[in-house]
């Protein structure tokens, strides 16, 4: 038996209601709070799945780089700085170096010429 749910009576409190009516309120009243919270969730799994595809594109930007920078001469060892005079010369070469070229610079190697 099919019972319509909006009625057009105000229901009075001191009225009562029958067991198969407040029955259908509950059901139509979870199944309202169900639905509110499936799309929540759907909202929040699309929002999680596009901030994923940014977060992608910055993985395969940094892997691009690397890749650019492995083609660059891989540095022997560690630098060995022997006296301040040989520290002078790597800062001035390394900030002549970033003036000029505007990028990062690593020291890769330091050697002594006599």
């Amino acid at each position: 038996m099919f019972m319509p749910i909006v009625y057009d009576t105000v229901v009075n409190k001191g009225d009562t209601i029958p067991l198969e009516q407040g029955a259908l309120y509950s059901v139509v009243a979870i199944a309202m709070v169900f639905a509110i919270l499936l799309i929540i969730i759907g909202i929040t799994t699309l929002v999680f799945k596009i901030t994923g595809l940014f977060d992608l594109k910055k993985e395969l930007d940094k892997a691009k780089k690397a890749k650019e920078s492995a083609s660059a001469p891989a540095p022997s060892g560690e630098v060995t700085i022997k006296d301040d005079d040989m520290m002078a010369a790597v800062l001035v070469a390394t900030i002549d170096y970033r003036l000029t070229h505007k990028s990062d610079v690593r020291v890769v190697s330091v050697k002594e010429i006599n």
